[in-house]
């Protein structure tokens, strides 16, 4: 883990962040590709209200058995996480009601072969802003096989090298000297595992602090598909 990811975890774990409920409402904004007759999207919700916290999660379903339940199960697992992190609520004293729980899903692609959503998730745990993490999650629509950074790669091409390498080029080109950690860049599994598969291409997400600053946001890279 790079360093930039690393203090980003130690500020999740503080519970530094600030309410991104407002994601939550964001799904009529969310970005849909759908070939015709192939799925029909329908969102799924999860509310809960607490003494200590507030939930609202926002997920896509596709009508795929197997592709649900994994973004289901995706989604139960943050929401549990949460809980634990939040089991002790605001310090006495606190401005801070309730912890905070969302997610939302700003992407989904429905192809011939391939189902694709990106799902973030914001939590709320006290602090001076807020950590938001971003998921691609990825299948094989016939079975329901979760996709692996090989089969994007193979998708665009390119080799993990070659992609390091063009994406170094142009986040420095979009960053400049906001590019506060080159490594979360370099050519491992871990910088590239999480991407988006759309018609026409395979992009990649850089974590809020895996390359720029908090202020930056996220960052993603794009890469045309040739297959």
């Amino acid at each position: 883990m790079n360093r930039a990811l690393a203090f980003a975890a130690i500020l999740l774990a503080l519970g530094a962040g600030y309410f991104l409920f407002r994601s939550a409402g964001r799904m009529g904004d969310a970005k849909i590709e759908a070939a015709p007759q192939t799925a029909e999207i329908t969102t799924a919700t999860e509310r809960e209200i607490a003494e200590m916290y507030a939930i609202e999660a926002r997920y896509p379903q596709f009508g795929i058995p197997a592709i649900d339940a994994e973004i289901k199960a995706v989604v139960e697992e943050a929401i549990a996480q949460f809980k634990k992190d939040a089991a002790e609520g605001p310090p006495p004293g606190s401005a801070v009601p309730r912890y905070e729980f969302a997610s939302a899903f700003d992407f989904a692609y429905v192809g011939a072969d391939i189902v694709s959503v990106e799902l973030v998730v914001s939590t709320y745990l006290g602090g001076a802003h807020g950590i938001s993490f971003v998921t691609g999650l990825n299948f094989e629509k016939s079975s329901g096989r979760k996709l692996t950074l090989d089969d994007a790669l193979a998708l665009t091409g390119l080799t993990l090298q070659e992609t390091a390498a063009k994406a170094k080029a142009e986040l420095g080109q979009k960053l400049g000297s906001d590019v506060i950690a080159p490594e979360g860049a370099d050519p491992t599994i871990e910088n590239y595992g999480t991407f988006l598969v759309g018609a026409d291409n395979v992009t990649f997400v850089f974590q809020v602090y895996q390359v720029g600053p908090y202020a930056a946001g996220p960052q993603k890279i794009s890469f045309p598909r040739v297959q």
